[in-house]
């Protein structure tokens, strides 16, 4: 089992491309609290990315994921005035997608923005372990070609407004969030504990991928201490130190957001839920859900159909 892709399906990740931006200095642009995950690629020039009191300098190549929803502000340089993203979107009627002109007539920006969107990331390993913002250089490294590449090809579309386009850029922005999570990966300090980097731990990767594959086993720390090649202190010693939780809490965190994709995916019963991810009895999943997601499997249920139909934003960042 790839464990990423496996955690990337059960995401649901959706993306949106707001467009590609033809910038010329003097420009400025303002987005007041998105709600859902951004990200820019800069294809060309370079600009001034602001947000939580940061002021972080972009280039040509480079990739920004803002997870947490922060207002923020990208500008050629300190001195211009910010523009509201939604009066630079007017110019199209506010619809996304395409190519958007904006600025002066001073040196040239080109940025791709778009969104990605995530369900039931509340106990998401992945999600928890991603800082609020990645900032990926295009400093030539062979990730970075990689990811440049697909960000070219991302531009190239929205220019050319070919029939499927939108369909197509998307495509390719869920795989620039891959490549961007890789280059992630690897910038990471080695003593850093990271569930993405515990992917790539020889010995506590095995177990994490064991985990994925059959959360309905009754797990020990013995028994995965066993699957590690250590003896059990140094293996939960090992597993904490990389993963940032032990190996039980893990499994149990685990156990409850596979029980989440099954009820968002199907219409199992809570008992055949509870046995496909290792609980006896109804009553001890039952407590260790609520325990974890403050509600019962019913609530989280009624909840989930009352939310159906929830289509991913049409319009450019806020």
């Amino acid at each position: 089992m790839d464990v990423l892709a496996d955690v990337l399906r059960g995401l649901h990740l959706r993306t949106k491309v707001y467009g590609r931006l033809e910038m010329r200095a003097p420009w400025g642009m303002r987005v007041d609290k998105p709600g859902h995950a951004l990200f820019y690629a800069v294809s060309r020039g370079s600009c001034l990315l602001e947000v939580d009191g940061a002021r972080i300098p972009l280039s040509g190549g480079d990739f920004v994921f803002l997870l947490g929803g922060s207002s923020h502000v990208l500008r050629d340089c300190p001195g211009t005035r910010p523009m509201p993203v939604a009066e630079i979107y007017a110019i199209r009627g506010g619809r996304c997608g395409g190519l958007v002109h904006h600025g002066g007539a001073g040196a040239p920006t080109t940025l791709v923005s778009g969104c990605f969107l995530f369900e039931g990331t509340s106990l998401d390993p992945l999600i928890a372990s991603l800082p609020p913002l990645i900032h990926v250089k295009g400093d030539g490294g062979v990730a970075a070609r990689w990811l440049e590449s697909t960000l070219q090809f991302v531009a190239s579309e929205m220019e050319a407004e070919q029939p499927g386009y939108e369909t197509v850029a998307s495509r390719l922005s869920e795989v620039l969030f891959v490549q961007a999570l890789r280059t992630h990966v690897a910038s990471l300090p080695i003593e850093q504990a990271s569930w993405l980097r515990a992917l790539t731990d020889a010995q506590i990767g095995v177990v994490l991928q064991r985990l994925h594959e059959n959360p309905e086993k009754p797990w020990t720390v013995e028994s995965l201490a066993h699957l590690a090649s250590m003896s059990r202190s140094v293996f939960a010693a090992r597993f904490k130190a990389v993963v940032g939780e032990g190996p039980l809490t893990y499994l149990t965190r685990w156990r409850m957001h596979r029980a989440t994709q099954l009820m968002a995916g199907g219409d199992r019963s809570t008992t055949a839920i509870a046995q496909a991810v290792g609980y006896e009895t109804d009553s001890a999943f039952v407590k260790a859900f609520k325990r974890h997601l403050g509600e019962t499997p019913g609530a989280f249920r009624r909840r989930l159909k009352a939310r159906e139909g929830d289509a991913v934003p049409a319009a450019g960042p806020r």
